[in-house]
């Protein structure tokens, strides 16, 4: 956080010694937050619709399939924690946030940013809050709420371990 506002100060400032680097690492298909390690699909809904969590068309067997055709060359694809999603959706609202002004709501951030439909929407995580519920990330208002498994969300896969 202190290193965030460090760097939004010396760009305000526009005379900073210190060298900035990028949050965001942009590659082919993938972007690496270089906080944390993460490693984010660089689109946001590369299943193209909402999944359910269990059963048929579920987010398991999505990632199933993603990690069996080794997309982007990884075979580790998972859902990411509320963690995570609470990090990224943290980061886009730094970026100016204001609940009135749509175009500044997190997933229109995010996509400022250069990631790839990032949708006005409820996205999965993987933390459970209880036995029929997960919790799920707000991407309109960034808000992290309990919500059924039952229902449907979008999934934006991530690799790797955060720090």
């Amino acid at each position: 956080m202190k290193q965030l506002l460090l760097i939004l100060l010396c760009f305000q400032l526009a005379a900073c010694s210190v060298p900035v680097k990028p949050k965001f690492a942009f590659f082919e298909n993938v972007v690496i937050d270089q906080n944390t390690g993460i490693t984010w699909a660089q689109n946001a809904n590369l299943p193209g619709k909402p999944l359910v969590s269990s059963g048929d068309n579920s987010i398991y067997e999505y990632l199933t399939r993603l990690n069996a055709t080794h997309y982007a060359n990884y075979d580790d694809w998972r859902v990411p924690t509320r963690a995570e999603l609470e990090k990224m959706i943290e980061y886009a609202k730094l970026l100016g946030y204001n609940e009135t002004n749509h175009d500044t709501w997190p997933y229109k951030r995010l996509r400022q940013l250069g990631f790839i439909d990032v949708r006005n929407d409820q996205y999965w995580t993987s933390t459970r809050s209880a036995p029929d519920e997960m919790f799920t990330a707000d991407m309109t208002n960034g808000k992290v709420t309990a919500r059924s498994e039952a229902k449907q969300y979008y999934l934006w896969p991530v690799r790797g371990v955060g720090r």
